[in-house]
């Protein structure tokens, strides 16, 4: 299951489980969380104090 297919149209096609709503929720928010901690983390090494 792709994410493509759960944000396409107003939510008709959406997982009808709520555990996999949340469980996709979750691991979107976690890896935009890890690639900006990522990207502040490699800036820091780029600029010196």
């Amino acid at each position: 299951m792709g994410i493509t297919e759960i944000v396409s149209g107003n939510g008709d096609d959406a997982p009808p489980r709520t555990g996999a709503r949340i469980a996709w929720f979750v691991a979107i928010w976690s890896l935009s969380t890890i690639v900006f901690l990522g990207m502040a983390f490699l800036l820091h090494l780029i600029i010196p104090k």
